[in-house]
Order: structure tokens, then C-alpha cells, then sequence
């Protein structure tokens, strides 16, 4: 095979579509015509604003209301399911809304049945109270219990229900208007405004995890601005909302893009032109060698405090090369005195134990972790050999579904068998495919700067540090 120096060509080509959030915004009800800008409304400086009340939970506007909770909303009833009792498989049947979904499955506020499709369903065979009270959009369903303040009272709007038999589950309540106080879109965000989340988190008790009762909860105070207030800032919001989908459906077909493309390219079943012949059968011990990592006694903070860079499993994003966060730093004498390496600079980092599957390539000598089996090349294209190997290793974990892999030997490793093209040829790949990898994290990075918009825009809309005008 044609030996060459380890190349590292990445290539900037790649068109970029990307949502316009300035086209968005001239679109949406926030206009110059639409919002009116105040100064800080609170009295930073121990002055009252003009127009603006102080209430127990700060500083509002002087025609908003703080109600209590059940003078809002109806609290309906729930079922305490656990996640053993509900399928994602049944056409149909009944959906439930589990709290563990609110914290970590649904990302936006509105659950809208006609997008989601992660909403488990209650098996056949269990039976469902003849008092159980079925959810219709605009019903709201709050978690009760958090392993963090964070989390405290996350909650989310149903959309959307139509003709579909929902109920709420483990450690939720959930709500009904029955005041017709609230506006339909704009109910979940008053539990994302920032005087609400920081009061409830006054009554979250638990140590390792924190709840809220429902007694608490009844008489706990909301921020309510008038009812057509409300509903221009939904709408407001449910613009930024809508570019963010979009940015993330984008996102998610580029991502779905560049898998067939990787199989594809990484397989030769698709090759550029100008290059033919058969690829070479290796093992990927003939790359190079590969060196395993440890972790230093963090029993000696002399050790962490150091000027090399040391990772775990957990510093490496999901399926790009280039997604490494360091944030711990060792010492000289860390290394000598554990099983740790010094790992040079553009080698390839494989997470062979706990988080297996990651790839990374280092553009920096840095240490790991004993999850790690690292590949310091000595032959090949450095990003065509990450990729293959991160698309060789994904495909041993998917092929093996069903049972467990808990990892790979070094042993496994150095005798893992694979083809590959010449140099020329795998510089072309590794082009192709950077330029995609550099597209998608474009796009990603517009979608984190559509978030931050929002989540300045909504605290600022839900004090009433920006109104909007009637």
C-alpha cells in the first residue's frame, strides 16, 4: 500500500441553508409596532418603576395578577404507572405522560401529538380507573418530583390531542383551566417564568430528590399578565419556537445525509472518479499502535492541577470526530505515578468501555481515561482513518442489538479487520465528509444562538420587563 505522512485535510467546502431569524422576526409579532421596551421594571436601586407593583414574587406590572394556582386551574387526576407498564410498540391505546419524558424526552413546551411520537401507551393489559380524567389540548402536566432545582415544576402544554385517549402518569399533576384566565399556548410558559421557577423551588423538599405536594402547589402564586397580553406573547414565542423546530428538522436530515454517505463512501460501494482498483485488507494494529489510559488518585489534588489535558468518555460528543471538551488538567507527576498516557497530538481517541462507540481525533497531546483505546497512526489519512473506525464500531454495536456489549479488548481492537483505499483516495473521503461534519456544526451553532434569543426574550416578556403593546 502507498505510505505517505498522516494527512489532515479538511476541506470549507459546502453550501450552508440555515433558517433567518431576522426574517423571522420582521414576520412575527415582535415588531417595532409590536413591543414596547422598558427600563428594568424592579426597583434595582430600591425605587418603585411607574406602572409596575412589587407582589411577594417581585416586581410585575401594575395590571398583572399573582393568583393562586387553584384559583386558575382544575387539578385532574393521575396514575402512578411505572415505565415497565407502558409499550412504544401498540398502534393503540391509551398515552401516558410519564415525568421522566417531561425532564428528558420533550424538548419544547408544547407537546404536540401531531409531531411527538415518543409518548409511551398503557399496556393492554392494565386496567385504567373509570375516574381517570382524560388530558385535551391545552391541559397542562407538571413534573413533581427533580433530581435538581433545575428541574423543579418542568412542565409542558398539550396540542393537538384530538380524538386520542391521554392521561397523566408517574409524578406529575396536571391542569385545566377552569377560570378561562390563561390563553391556550401561553399556559407552560408561566412555569418557565424566572419570579415563578425561583419561588418554586422555596417549596421543593427532598434531599437526592426534590418534590413539590399538591398542597404546596395549590396555594402557590403565579404571574398572570392580561389575557390579550398572554396571548401575544405566545405568539411571539411560538415564532422563536417554529425556528427552532425547523433548525433541528434541518440539522436532522444533514445528520441523516451524511450517515448514507458514510456508508456509502466508507464501504466503496460508491467511489469519485479517477479512482478504481481493490482496497487493502488490514487490521487496524497495522495503523499504528494503540495505548490504553488511567485515571490519577483524584486523592491528590496535586495532580489535577497540572497543565495537560485529561478526558473521560463523557468529553466526547456523539458521532463527530471533532465534538472534544477539555475542562480537567493534570500534572507531570499524574502520569508518571498512574496508568494514564500522554496521547500526541492527532491521534484517534476510542472510547473502547464505558460510552463505547465514541471517536475523537485530538488536535492537542492530552491523557484519558481507562475507557479509552487510543490510536497513535503511523500510516493512512488521519480523518478518513477516524471515520472508518467510528463507522466500523457503530456498526458492530447496531449488528449486536439485543445483546450487550460492554466494550473492546485491546486485543479486539488491533485485530479488527477492514478495508481501505489508497491515500489519495481516503484524503478525497475525509474531504467530503469534514465538509459535511463542518456544515452540520454551522447549523448547530445557529440553532444554540436561536435558543439563547428565546431565553432572553422569554424572561424579559414574562416579567414584564418588555410589554407588549395591546
Amino acid at each position: 500500500m502507498e505510505e505517505k505522512n498522516i494527512a489532515n485535510s479538511r476541506s470549507d467546502r459546502g453550501s450552508i441553508q440555515t433558517c433567518d431569524p431576522v426574517k423571522l422576526r420582521e414576520n412575527s409579532a415582535l415588531t417595532r409596532e409590536g413591543v414596547s421596551s422598558v427600563a428594568p421594571p424592579a426597583g434595582r436601586a430600591g425605587l418603585a418603576k411607574e406602572g409596575y407593583k412589587k407582589t411577594k414574587l417581585g416586581w410585575i406590572p401594575q395590571d398583572w395578577e399573582t393568583p393562586r394556582i387553584d384559583e386558575v386551574f382544575d387539578f385532574l387526576s393521575t396514575n402512578s404507572l411505572s415505565r415497565n407498564q407502558l409499550n412504544y410498540e401498540e398502534e393503540k391505546g391509551v398515552y401516558n405522560i410519564h415525568y421522566g419524558d417531561i425532564h428528558a424526552t420533550y424538548k419544547r413546551p408544547i407537546l404536540d401529538f401531531e409531531i411527538e411520537n415518543r409518548v409511551p401507551k398503557i399496556n393492554k393489559e392494565i386496567a385504567i380507573s373509570n375516574n381517570a380524567d382524560y388530558l385535551k389540548d391545552g391541559d397542562l402536566v407538571i413534573a413533581d418530583a427533580s433530581e435538581d432545582y433545575e428541574g423543579v415544576g418542568e412542565a409542558i402544554e398539550l396540542k393537538n390531542v384530538n380524538d386520542r385517549e391521554v392521561i397523566s402518569g408517574l409524578h406529575t399533576f396536571a391542569f385545566r383551566d377552569k377560570a378561562n384566565k390563561t390563553a391556550e399556548g401561553f399556559r407552560v410558559y408561566i412555569f418557565r417564568n424566572p419570579l415563578v421557577k425561583k419561588a418554586l423551588k422555596t417549596i421543593a423538599t427532598g434531599s437526592k430528590v426534590y418534590g413539590i405536594s399538591k398542597g404546596n402547589l395549590q396555594k402557590f402564586k403565579i404571574v398572570l399578565p392580561t389575557l390579550p397580553e398572554q396571548q401575544k406573547i405566545a405568539t411571539i414565542l411560538s415564532t422563536w419556537d417554529s425556528a427552532i423546530a425547523k433548525q433541528e428538522q434541518l440539522i436532522a436530515a444533514k445528520q441523516e445525509f451524511k450517515k448514507g454517505l458514510m456508508q456509502l463512501l466508507l464501504s466503496g460501494k460508491k467511489r469519485f472518479e479517477g479512482f478504481e482498483g481493490e482496497w487493502e485488507r488490514i487490521k487496524l494494529g497495522d495503523l499504528g499502535e494503540l495505548v490504553g489510559g488511567g485515571t490519577p488518585s483524584t486523592k491528590d489534588p496535586d495532580f489535577w492541577n497540572g497543565e495537560i489535558p485529561w478526558i473521560s468518555s463523557s468529553d466526547l460528543g456523539q458521532n463527530n470526530l471533532f465534538d472534544l471538551d477539555i475542562s480537567r488538567f493534570i500534572s507531570q507527576e499524574a502520569i508518571e505515578k498512574s496508568a494514564t498516557k500522554l496521547i500526541p497530538a492527532h491521534s484517534i481517541l476510542i472510547v473502547s468501555r464505558v460510552g463505547v462507540g465514541k471517536v475523537a481525533i485530538n488536535n492537542q497531546d492530552i491523557c484519558t481515561s481507562q475507557d479509552f483505546t487510543s490510536l497513535i497512526p503511523n500510516r493512512g489519512d488521519l480523518i478518513f482513518l477516524g471515520y472508518k473506525i467510528q463507522s466500523i464500531i457503530g456498526s458492530l454495536i447496531s449488528h449486536n442489538q439485543g445483546t450487550s456489549i460492554k466494550g473492546f479488548t485491546k486485543k479486539s481492537l488491533e485485530n479488527l479487520k477492514f478495508k481501505i483505499p489508497l491515500i489519495k483516495e481516503q484524503q478525497r473521503i475525509s474531504s467530503v465528509l469534514s465538509a459535511a461534519d463542518k456544515e452540520i456544526g454551522l447549523l448547530q451553532s445557529e440553532l444554540a444562538r436561536l435558543q439563547v434569543q428565546k431565553r432572553g426574550l422569554m424572561q424579559r416578556l414574562l416579567t414584564g420587563e418588555v410589554r407588549v403593546k395591546n
